[in-house]
């Protein structure tokens, strides 16, 4: 009798599993719709090239390999998992391996600025001085000592708004972009490019930089810099939220991104796809536990979770990508969820920055995305962004495309090679 009861409390509890999974992978299917490429109009054979591409890349040891979802009409056609996130190849790429977005976070909290500006909590217009008080007065570089890392400024003629930090006009800079000016300024006052391990935050990083000199006058020209990282403080203050609390309530939960976050449990440190560096000989390593004075390789799971990077901070999955990218396709919304008014959506990924010109191409810069013009196969008005450990998106709405490539390699120097073969194959795919 002991020996049949046993029996039937396993049996049942192998129901109630199976009815659980059962249940997880209804909801999936529900979250996701899928196609075969032929049925949007596309060739299958000819986006098989991504796996062949990426593991050529693989084999010539320039990256450990790489995820690849693109979507059609709403409609996932196309998931690739290749190459090994470790050195020795023990461990396959999975789409469910979280990655480092780095500044494919910069659209995302574009997107909350630009809710808050339509919940009048924001103006474009506004001074950052007025949600960061020591931007209240603000002074452009005039002459800088790399002896001593000392400077001269002058006053600047206005003060950086809100919209210049959406178009990445203000002068706020990036160390990386200057090592020897503009990384030795803020390398001495602590302030990272990067989100970082340490117990710091946001708003400590965004007060120091308004103390510190612009690199050039409010509104003159576009230049890359911690402009986001200072926009995400403003979205603190004039929301009083928590950055990352304010995303997942009003972004992330309600298109369904369960896994696209500032940080995560330590738990799912295994869940991390591992970051590689390329060495001078051309081919990639392993990152090391130590990075530098900033950075360790697992900070989205361990580490003091602090520092709330509005330009690099978010970690996540290719398919919770997609989810923010296709609820932008939509012009601001997903299901149920309308992230944003149609018009603001559509804003967004059209150009804000008059007659500057945008220096990495011949498109330019709207609201937190790069808009393409006149550029290679992608149609004019596609927009996108990549991220420094070689992620990369675009939204292409003339198709109804979206494409996103995720791979782990810090500020890799084949990311043009990668990028431009990728988009070759899908818009030949899309033409044949």
């Amino acid at each position: 009798m002991k020996t049949k009861n046993t029996v039937l409390a396993l049996l049942t509890l192998f129901l109630i599993s199976s009815c659980r999974t059962e249940k997880k992978e209804i909801v999936e299917i529900e979250k996701f719709q899928f196609a075969t490429p032929s049925e949007v109009g596309m060739s299958l054979d000819s986006l098989a090239k991504i796996d062949t591409m990426v593991m050529k890349f693989v084999e010539t040891k320039k990256y450990p390999g790489a995820v690849t979802l693109i979507a059609k009409n709403g409609k996932i056609i196309y998931e690739s998992e290749v190459g090994w996130t470790d050195s020795t190849r023990t461990e396959p790429y999975r789409k469910d391996h979280l990655f480092r977005m780095a500044s494919m976070t910069k659209p995302v909290v574009s997107v909350a600025t630009m809710q808050l500006v339509e919940a009048g909590k924001l103006n474009l217009d506004d001074p950052i001085g007025k949600y960061i008080p020591s931007f209240m007065e603000t002074e452009t570089l005039t002459d800088f000592n790399e002896v001593d890392t000392t400077w001269t400024t002058t006053a600047t003629a206005t003060i950086p708004t809100v919209r210049q930090l959406l178009t990445q006009t203000a002068g706020v800079p990036y160390g990386f972009m200057n090592p020897k000016v503009n990384g030795a300024i803020l390398a001495k006052y602590g302030i990272p490019d990067l989100s970082t391990h340490l117990p710091i935050t946001i708003a400590e990083t965004a007060s120091k930089l308004g103390d510190l000199p612009l690199m050039h006058e409010p509104g003159e020209k576009w230049m890359y810099g911690l402009n986001t990282d200072v926009l995400g403080r403003v979205v603190e203050v004039a929301s009083g939220m928590k950055l990352d609390d304010y995303i997942r309530e009003y972004i992330t939960k309600p298109i369904g991104a369960d896994r696209f976050d500032f940080y995560f449990n330590d738990s799912l440190t295994k869940k991390l796809a591992k970051v590689h560096l390329t060495k001078a000989d051309g081919t990639i390593v392993l990152a090391p536990e130590n990075m530098g004075p900033f950075y360790i390789p697992n900070y989205p799971t361990q580490g003091a979770k602090t520092y709330l990077s509005g330009g690099s901070g978010m970690t996540g999955t290719a398919r919770d990508y997609f989810l923010f990218c296709q609820a932008m396709l939509n012009d601001g919304k997903l299901g149920d969820a309308q992230l944003l008014k149609p018009e603001t959506a559509q804003a967004m990924h059209k150009s804000q920055i008059d007659t500057l010109s945008f220096p990495w191409g011949t498109g330019s810069f709207g609201y937190g995305f790069h808009v393409a013009k006149g550029e290679t196969s992608r149609p004019d008005g596609t927009y996108s962004w990549g991220g420094a450990f070689s992620t990369t998106f675009w939204i292409d709405p003339t198709n109804q495309l979206i494409v996103i490539q995720l791979r782990q390699v810090l500020q890799s120097p084949y990311n043009p090679e990668i990028d431009g073969k990728l988009e070759e194959i899908v818009y030949s795919a899309l033409s044949e």
